[in-house]
């Protein structure tokens, strides 16, 4: 079977966390180093209460790594609800924009804000508790806004997720329960999907038997809307959520490759989504691959610069 050259990968929303756990920064070069190593040059840490992942940010580009993290230090949640394991709780106007400011001064690269809780398998309620009222989630994206920062929004729910698309946010993560008319929004307002597929399909070993056949009708549905979204041009990306309990770093990426592959997606499609830009090649920054690649969990060679790499010389 022949061959391709791909730009590297880029994992849009990842956590410095292991098993949702958190972790010293020693443990920082051996993440980047299994990101590396499945071929993902660049990420975008989506927080955690400890803010470690602008250690990490720093870290990369003092050890001139080929991994290019940008960081939401922390995540930002409506206090009392879902978000207390990846960020700072705010309650009302005042705080919010001062925790907006505070992160900016930080030095994050955009601001990641929960508008809801995540999808649930107990009782009758598919969500749990979390988000922001409009005026709120109005007031974050205005104060991103004035210090040039774009906002990663968590949200699950149709009402959630539109209300997070008229505040202006730039992607929508996660996005469980969308409904078409909410993805034509998205492609009208130019704003992205990070399904995260994979993330909520690990839990499966936990459930008992009906709350995995609900499971597996909740991902079912997942997996039509991103096959609709793709059909429409929404701009769809692969994050994994790796760091949350059961999403291992860089190993995770390729189950959710396969995950959009179940979609019906094409292999340009998938890459589209997977891949940083071709200018990437013209760096000498590029992985060979055969066409299939998703299936077998396989890279042929990884050059960063031109050359390549040999993961005992890293660290």
């Amino acid at each position: 079977m022949d061959t391709i050259k791909i730009p590297p990968f880029t994992d849009t929303h990842i956590h410095f966390a292991v098993e949702g756990r958190p972790v010293q920064p020693d443990r920082l070069p051996g993440i980047m180093h299994e990101l590396i190593k499945h071929g993902i040059f660049s990420v975008n840490d989506m927080g955690y209460k400890t803010g470690i992942g602008l250690e990490a940010k720093q870290l990369a580009g003092a050890t001139k790594l080929p991994l290019k993290i940008k960081s939401a230090g922390y995540a930002i949640y409506r206090k009392g609800t879902y978000g207390v394991f990846i960020g700072k709780g705010v309650s009302g106007i005042e705080e919010i924009r001062k925790a907006v400011r505070y992160m900016a001064d930080s030095g994050a690269d955009f601001i990641k804000v929960v508008n809801s809780g995540i999808v649930s398998f107990k009782g009758t309620m598919h969500i749990t508790p979390g988000g922001f009222p409009p005026d709120e989630l109005n007031a974050i994206c205005d104060e991103a806004g004035e210090s040039n920062l774009e906002v990663a929004c968590h949200v699950n729910g149709d009402a959630a997720i539109m209300n997070a698309i008229q505040a202006g946010v730039k992607s929508i993560e996660h996005g469980y329960f969308i409904s078409d008319e909410t993805l034509h929004a998205m492609k009208e307002k130019n704003v992205s999907w990070t399904p995260t597929v994979f993330a909520l399909l690990s839990y499966a070993s936990e459930l008992r038997l009906s709350e995995r056949r609900y499971m597996e009708e909740v991902i079912g549905d997942h997996l039509s809307s991103i096959n609709y979204a793709a059909s429409i041009g929404v701009k769809l990306n692969i994050g994994t959520d790796s760091g949350s309990k059961g999403v291992k770093h860089g190993w995770s990426f390729f189950e959710e490759l396969r995950l959009f592959q179940k979609a019906g997606l094409s292999l340009e499609q998938i890459l589209s989504a997977a891949c940083m830009g071709e200018h990437e090649i013209d760096k000498g920054n590029y992985l060979i691959v055969k066409e299939d690649f998703i299936n077998t969990k396989k890279l042929e060679t990884i050059f960063s610069g031109g050359r390549q790499i040999f993961f005992r010389q890293l660290f």
